[in-house]
């Protein structure tokens, strides 16, 4: 009995081990030069910005028109455009898989779907605003410094927290 449960204490420890070391990144360059295919746990676009499975996203607003061009739901028959009506809705990754060159990027349902959502070309979706990018544009940087410039000046903050955040957003400033 004590020998069956050291057995199972050290079977489990392995697998558990095995678990974290299969662990498969993908680059954005990986993707594009099919060094990479099939499902992957992590996933760092061409920004650098690192998403993986059990990370939120949070939806921008269509490209065009009314409906989402790369985000659809997925029905599993077939898929659906979504309407602009997701715009804002946070969802959360489920599986990240790569075809033809592509980032599929599957989510949880937002708030009052049916379906959950299949973002297709996941490079697409973030360069088009479909998607929200967690790394600042220069434009997107530049106002911030201003609100924290501003709230130095009216004394809401010191000048260690300012130049601490100048610091921080100056990387994206060009």
């Amino acid at each position: 009995m004590k020998n069956t449960k050291i057995f199972l204490i050290i079977f489990f420890t392995v697998l558990i081990n095995l678990d974290a070391i299969s662990q498969i990144t993908a680059t954005y360059n990986e993707v594009i030069s099919k060094q990479k295919k099939g499902r992957i746990d992590t996933y760092i676009t061409q920004s650098g910005e690192v998403f993986r499975v059990g990370d939120t996203i949070t939806l921008g607003v269509a490209f065009r028109n009314e409906q989402f061009n790369f985000v659809k739901q997925n029905a599993t028959v077939e898929y659906y455009p979504v309407l602009n009506s997701a715009s804002n809705s946070i969802v959360r990754i489920k599986k990240i898989v790569i075809r033809s060159k592509k980032v599929l990027v599957y989510t949880t349902k937002p708030p009052g779907f049916i379906y959950g959502l299949t973002i297709i070309n996941f490079e697409s979706a973030i360069s088009t605003g479909e998607v929200k990018s967690k790394i600042l544009s220069s434009d997107q940087a530049l106002e911030e410094l201003k609100k924290w410039k501003e709230k130095l000046d009216l004394e809401l903050i010191t000048k260690e927290m300012y130049e601490q955040k100048k610091q921080e957003l100056s990387k994206y400033i060009k």
